[in-house]
């Protein structure tokens, strides 16, 4: 057994001299290695979301319309549509969600006609939804299914019948745009 340590001994020396003495060496090797492992997993990656996630044209450009007439101006919108947003990422409690109507209803009385509610439209744009609301950030998105949807499949997604008066108002200012609800 002690020949065995010693024999170990003598190669561990060995060893940490060709290190010393190969330093550069070893330091390029290494990084080497570690840039190659890097190409490799991002271009198998990228070509993995290629295939789950490709390139597909499925947008109408010009979806909208005039917003001639309107009565607010580009900010109010961008307010309205970040209101809406908020009211259909509505959180009451930790694991809680839902959509908090009086707030749609409330964005919704302050559009007076229909180019307030296409500049309010063109501001929200496309936001991700996951079927209840916006997609978690950051590591968890990873686990969820959501593509970028306009307004008018967020509100048609978030408001139902039963919600009265919302779903009413909601309803007719949205196919007054020329959108079908």
């Amino acid at each position: 057994m002690s020949k065995i340590v010693d024999k170990a001994k003598i190669g561990l020396e060995k060893t940490g001299e060709a290190v010393k003495k190969n330093k550069t060496l070893l330091f390029i090797v290494g990084s080497v290695a570690v840039y190659s492992i890097y190409k490799i997993v991002s271009n198998t990656t990228s070509a993995v979301d290629d295939i789950f996630n490709p390139d597909i044209d499925n947008e109408v450009e010009g979806t909208g319309g005039s917003t001639q007439g309107a009565s607010i101006s580009n900010q109010q919108a961008t307010n309205y549509a970040q209101q809406l947003l908020d009211a259909m990422n509505y959180n009451p409690c930790w694991l809680c969600y839902g959509t908090d109507e009086e707030k749609i209803l409330a964005v919704f009385q302050r559009l007076k006609n229909t180019g307030d509610f296409i500049k309010v439209y063109n501001a929200f744009g496309k936001k991700d939804y996951n079927g209840y609301n916006s997609p978690p950030d950051g590591f968890l998105s990873n686990f969820d299914s959501y593509e970028p949807r306009n307004l008018v499949y967020w509100l048609k997604s978030e408001i139902e019948p039963k919600d009265g008066d919302v779903y009413d108002i909601v309803k007719e200012r949205v196919e007054l745009a020329g959108f079908t609800f």
